[in-house]
């Protein structure tokens, strides 16, 4: 009886740390390039020296991009034309 509350104690642990990571990886998916390096800046901007901070940006977004996890960035919206056929008539 002992093993299977141990067994049950260990599988509900390991469920637990696969749905945190699952989360967390959620949290990254979607976001443009912009997104992602600011993200990283702010997490380790204090701990990484600014040359090391980019090398690691760059590696992490050709990552995500090769795993199709990042956004496209959005378009610019162009300004709408008026219609130039109601003006000729």
């Amino acid at each position: 009886m002992k093993k299977l509350i141990k067994l049950l104690l260990i599988a509900g642990i390991i469920l637990t740390l696969v749905k945190l990571m699952q989360q967390k990886k959620a949290a990254w998916e979607g976001l443009t390039e912009t997104e992602v390096r600011d993200k990283l800046e702010s997490k380790l901007a204090t701990r990484v020296p600014s040359e090391k901070l980019t090398d690691i940006q760059d590696k992490v977004v050709a990552k995500m991009r090769d795993h199709g996890k990042l956004a496209d960035a959005p378009e610019e919206a162009e300004p709408e034309q008026e219609d130039t056929a109601a003006d000729a008539v």
